[in-house]
């Protein structure tokens, strides 16, 4: 296939967590203007392809599980399937290796995405990626992808900046469940809901205490007359019920770990007055979902990952040792995340729900 011509078929190697998932939206979004008659394949882990198609954007959706085994494997494993699919270009928004070796396995002509992790020698349309890149948040870093193949294709990138989007709709059918389930909880409007999500699947040292997520909600219940959501993924049901054991006012509390999917418990997220969560893809679900969320950092910095949006709001703890990359904090006293208290968080809260507050802190 020529470089001069649009390409009809194209593959699109999504990534493998949330956060990142929604975070290069904004890409998927342009590649779809772009390409507008193109058939968009997306190739993303079985476990985000609910995710993915509730954004509209895919025409068809290539999943792989565990069963694919490893990065060692999959690639010829997957050839197959890649090769079925007679795409012209492939998109790579995953960094690793593997998909760009996949892709050039599976005899896909165009290989799109960065040079990095050793795979420059299996991509034909490799991205240059520059010191602005690396400083810019990175949805910026994917926006960088499309704007490259809109110059190879169209001649130039688009003039006007563009404002990325995470946003994802959300169907009638996923409102009304998840109204459904807030029903039959007997939660829905008897007070203001606010969703918590204090697990974190990549790692231990980004939560924030258990029992301060407890003390949270009872605040919130005392004080505001709140009714609290607790989301999360499966195995994040007992952490989630502990919490709730640990609370005062737990009869106006109820877990939704696993009971709730991803879609679903971005459907409650709408409807909540305030999503908290800790650096997790909780958090970019909460942006995709149009609310507003807090998002509590500890290890991590608030930068280039962080949520995306006009709805996001931040507080981070204090530590000597922060940031750091540690899956288990190593330390007894976890300080970055027990320095933030919960009145603190609480506090937080309150000045997000009351725009005069901010106005005067202007």
């Amino acid at each position: 296939m020529k470089t001069g011509s649009l390409p009809s078929r194209i593959v699109v190697r999504g990534t493998n967590w949330v956060g990142d998932t929604i975070m290069s939206l904004p890409a998927a979004k342009e590649l779809r203007r772009i390409f507008p008659f193109a058939n968009l394949t997306f190739w993303v882990p079985a476990g985000l392809a609910s995710l993915v198609r509730a954004t509209g954007i895919p025409d068809d959706i290539i999943t792989f599980g565990a069963d694919a085994g490893g990065p060692l494997r999959r690639p010829f494993r997957m050839r197959k399937v890649v090769a079925s699919g007679a795409f012209h270009m492939a998109v790579l928004f995953q960094n690793a290796f593997e998909s760009a070796f996949t892709a050039w396995l599976a005899g896909v002509p165009l290989r799109v995405g960065y040079p990095r992790d050793l795979r420059g020698p299996f991509l034909n349309l490799p991205v240059l990626l520059t010191p602005q890149i690396r400083q810019k948040h990175q949805v910026f870093y994917y926006l960088a992808i499309t704007e490259h193949l809109e110059t190879v294709f169209r001649g130039e990138a688009r003039s006007e900046p563009i404002t990325p989007n995470c946003s994802i709709p959300l169907d009638a059918v996923s409102i009304e469940r998840a109204r459904n389930l807030l029903s039959s909880t007997g939660i829905e409007g008897v007070g203001p809901v606010f969703s918590l999500c204090p697990g974190s699947v990549n790692s231990e040292a980004k939560r924030w205490p258990p029992e301060y997520f407890s003390c949270l909600g009872d605040q919130l219940i005392e004080r505001m007359d709140a009714r609290i959501v607790f989301l999360g993924a499966p195995d994040e049901r007992d952490l989630i019920d502990s919490i709730v054991l640990g609370m005062r006012s737990r009869r106006k509390a109820v877990s939704f770990a696993g009971r709730a999917d991803m879609v679903t418990s971005m459907a409650i997220m709408s409807m909540s007055r305030v999503v908290i969560s800790n650096d997790t893809g909780s958090a970019h679900l909460a942006v995709a979902a149009g609310a507003k969320v807090l998002t509590i950092f500890g290890p991590t910095s608030p930068g280039a990952t962080a949520p995306y949006g006009s709805g996001v709001h931040v507080i981070h703890g204090e530590a000597s040792c922060a940031p750091c990359k540690h899956f288990r904090c190593p330390r007894s006293d976890h300080q970055c995340m027990r320095s933030l208290r919960p009145e603190a968080v609480f506090r937080q809260v309150e000045w997000i729900l009351l725009p005069q507050s901010r106005s005067k802190a202007r």
